[in-house]
């Protein structure tokens, strides 16, 4: 016998005892589980989620930073716009609440107004009689449709809308959303009872009712929220953010009332309200009315009459634009923007880590230009309430807006630029006095491409981008006389709208770069100061056919004929001789032109956040832009702007502010950063960057020899450049370019599909590089044009160029000596 039997004898008591034991030691083993999840590691990890569940966090929307242009313009700005709506349900009279899992459901009054009373009253409810809790329901109900009433009134107060206004606005909706649910059920009734039409049989009455049944499903319009007072402001939004989520008892609850009954019996206090957020991006400047005096237009085209001509997207190729809703790229970018900016990770992450910027699915984006490169620095961070459920505790950080971008660009001058290129007012077209050199495709009254480009000499600051023609809004093509898709197609493939042609087009220099090789000649030790070389008319002395200067291909004469002296730089810049720039070119040699070039910023990529930005070539395409794959004979290309080398308006303009410089670079820029930009010298002698500018004065001024001092109309000499008080320094350019084709096939430009690709546009680019400043200073700003198979420079480029001096006297840059007392 076993000591337990002879203690307990009784074989029911050992088995009783032996239970005891078993529970007992279940219950210890719990109890040290509870303990070890409690005081261990693990327990603080458990207790930290347990209490992480009490606490609600409440996110709040923000707005995103402005831009403003050099004068403080607003270009682009969140315009508030929070919509306060309400669902439906409320609007019609019923209730709507939230489950578990944050689904909405709706519910009648009286059968929320039970379940609250049932909730108010858990102990007796089941013991009261029928009319005993309709009694105490009822009272629930009145206070439910009293907090719905209510929350009209709040609305009212808030947003300063009339009472019967909002009212109104309410049954309009009901009306509006009922008519609606009628129509949907009449169409979807027919649409039944056709279907057993077509099969030549009759319903029964279990199909009727299931048709009746799905006649009166809900319809979209039953679920939403709708709103009642649209485009409030922020304050007024978040004020009613705020509200929207307090929960407070629905009636008066006796001293001592359980907290749990008092959470179960809590309601919203604006019961249905939703605020939406729905900020809009707003451009002021998308459309401008410019004043144009053609006054000093060519003689050609010169009128006394001032138009006004609307603009349309003046920034848009630089703003760029939104867009809503998150792509599978943007968390993943902004995660990368945080883990490389330091800067911005501290300015944008809660104490917690969370990033207040973070995107949630219906966010605005930036999708291009500025909005797109400075996303992390205009994105706003969102204000957030946490509010802990335990304790009641409740705490708040405000929205933070985005940071503000601040441009360079003047978007008046911008808007004067855009109005000068625009084809209707005649100087990007094809004129019949301009004397095309390819009249078979340039007619007169053809559109013409332009590229124009602003440079602030001083600062390196870009005051204008300028590129047309641009295409029209959606619904405005009928403007421009295209109303079909092959229309369409034809002007997108034929003017590249939405290229920036100011600085994402590649363009051959011309003879706008002669100024640069000059200087760079100098710097290797490959011309002298004032130093004549011969001008035959041709490069080589047996090969009168190839590498000519224009003139001797025009009237076989050379420049030392027509200048009675062999030119030296300056001379040669003004009549523009090729074959002094010829031989500089083979002096240089591959490696050292590539180099001139490099110096002077082709090849390199202008950093300025508008999106694509061509950085100029030399070679090949996919080469090192070092000269390495270029023969000599491309290097006396070179020496010219042709050949294998590719630029834009803004490598031409930061070229001319370099020389003007005396060789110090300042690199362009778009964004006012409040810091100094920087400044490298790139190593020009000094007295070849003053014969540069002589020359190009002389081009300019020399009324005799200078390339782009006049046009010839009817025998009369008109000066390109007529802004009195104004100095000018400038190059023309004609830089030989291949033809365009149209193919309508879409299949590139080929010929291959069963339409045959055509020759729209012929002939040469045209440029017109200056540099202008008040009468008896240094060069203040760098003008570059380019215009698209313009042909001559100075015909075609020289008046737009004219015309842009005039547009900077008109803005406040240049004195206007005509007006001054």
């Amino acid at each position: 016998m076993s000591r337990l039997s002879k203690f307990i004898p009784i074989m029911f008591h050992r088995r009783v005892l032996l239970l005891g034991a078993l529970v007992l030691g279940v219950f210890v083993l719990l109890v040290a589980r509870l303990g070890w999840m409690t005081l261990t590691e693990n327990g603080a990890q458990s207790r930290a989620i347990a209490a992480r569940q009490l606490v609600v966090e409440t996110w709040l929307p923000t707005v995103r930073g402005t831009i403003f242009d050099r004068k403080g313009r607003v270009l682009a700005g969140d315009q508030a716009s929070y919509d306060i709506a309400v669902h439906y349900r409320v609007l019609e009279g019923r209730w709507v609440y939230r489950g578990p899992g944050g689904e909405l459901h709706d519910i009648s009054m009286r059968g929320m107004a039970r379940r609250l009373a049932a909730r108010a009253n858990p102990d007796l409810w089941d013991t009261l009689e029928a009319s005993e809790q309709d009694e105490i329901s009822w009272a629930f109900e009145r206070a439910l449709r009293d907090r719905v009433d209510a929350m009209y009134r709040e609305i009212s107060r808030q947003t300063e809308v009339e009472l019967d206004e909002i009212l109104a606005r309410r049954d309009q909706i009901l009306a509006r959303v009922g008519a609606m649910k009628e129509s949907h059920r009449v169409r979807k009734r027919a649409t039944e009872y056709q279907k057993y039409k077509d099969r030549g049989v009759s319903p029964s009455a279990g199909d009727r009712e299931r048709i009746e049944e799905m006649a009166n499903q809900p319809i979209a319009e039953e679920t939403h929220t709708h709103t009642l007072v649209g485009d409030v402001s922020d304050e007024i939004g978040f004020s009613m953010i705020r509200q929207s989520r307090i929960m407070a008892p629905i009636v008066r609850l006796p001293e001592g009332t359980d907290e749990r009954i008092i959470e179960r019996t809590s309601v919203a206090v604006l019961p249905g309200v939703s605020v939406i957020y729905a900020t809009a991006r707003i451009y002021p400047f998308t459309d401008v009315d410019v004043r144009v005096d053609r006054s000093s237009f060519p003689l050609a085209m010169r009128a006394e009459e001032v138009v006004t001509l609307d603009e349309h997207d003046i920034g848009s190729l630089i703003l760029g634009g939104l867009g809503k809703g998150i792509q599978a790229d943007d968390r993943p970018r902004r995660a990368r923007a945080l883990l490389d900016d330091p800067a911005l990770r501290d300015r944008v992450t809660t104490k917690r880590g969370t990033d207040r910027g973070r995107y949630m699915n219906d966010d605005r984006v930036g999708r291009t230009g500025l909005e797109r490169s400075y996303e992390d620095h205009l994105r706003g961070l969102r204000g957030y309430t946490i509010e802990n459920k335990q304790t009641g505790d409740r705490q708040e950080t405000p929205s933070t807006p985005g940071l503000d971008v601040n441009l360079t660009i003047d978007i008046m001058l911008q808007a004067r630029i855009r109005a000068l290129i625009d084809p209707r007012l005649g100087l990007a077209r094809i004129q019949s006095w301009q004397g095309n050199t390819k009249p078979e495709t340039m007619t007169p009254g053809t559109e013409l491409g332009v590229g124009a480009v602003v440079l602030e000499v001083a600062t390196g600051e870009i005051l204008s981008l300028v590129s047309g023609p641009v295409a029209p809004g959606d619904g405005d093509w009928g403007r421009l006389g295209i109303t079909n898709d092959a229309q369409r197609r034809y002007f997108e493939q034929v003017h590249h709208p939405y290229i920036n042609k100011a600085i994402a087009k590649p363009y051959p220099p011309g003879s706008v770069a002669k100024a640069l090789i000059l200087t760079g000649a100098a710097t290797y030790g490959k011309y002298s100061p004032h130093e004549k070389i011969k001008a035959t008319g041709h490069l080589y002395p047996d090969r009168p056919d190839i590498l000519r200067s224009w003139i001797f291909k025009q009237y076989k004469m050379t420049h030392a004929e027509q200048l009675g002296r062999e030119p030296d730089g300056v001379d040669a810049l003004m009549v523009s001789s090729n074959v002094f720039f010829f031989t500089l070119g083979e002096r240089l040699g591959p490696i050292e032109i590539a180099e001139v070039y490099r110096r002077f910023g082709v090849g390199h990529r202008y950093e300025l956040g508008v999106g694509t930005v061509w950085p100029g070539s030399i070679g090949a395409l996919d080469s090192n832009n070092d000269g390495s794959d270029l023969t000599i004979n491309d290097a006396i290309q070179l020496g010219i702007g042709q050949g294998p080398v590719t630029w834009t308006p803004l490598h031409a303009a930061d070229a001319y502010a370099t020389i003007a410089r005396m060789g110090y670079h300042i690199e362009p820029s778009l964004i006012r950063t409040g810091v100094a930009p920087a400044v490298s010298n790139i190593g020009l002698d000094s007295w070849a960057a003053v014969e540069a500018l002589d020359g190009l004065y002389a081009v300019v001024n020399d009324t005799k020899d200078g390339t782009g001092q006049h046009i010839t109309f009817e025998n009369i000499r008109d000066p390109v450049f007529n802004a009195p008080g104004i100095d000018v320094w400038g190059k023309t350019g004609t830089a030989t370019t291949g033809p365009l084709l149209f193919d309508p096939d879409d299949l590139g430009a080929d010929g291959n599909g069963p339409i045959k690709a055509r020759i729209v546009r012929d002939g040469d680019h045209a440029w017109y590089v200056t540099l202008v400043a008040p009468e008896g200073q240094v060069p203040r700003y760098a003008i570059a044009v380019v215009v698209d198979y313009g042909g001559s420079g100075a015909k075609v480029a020289g008046p737009i160029n004219n015309q842009i001096i005039h547009a900077l006297i008109a803005e406040g840059y240049l004195p206007d000596v005509e007006a001054s007392p």
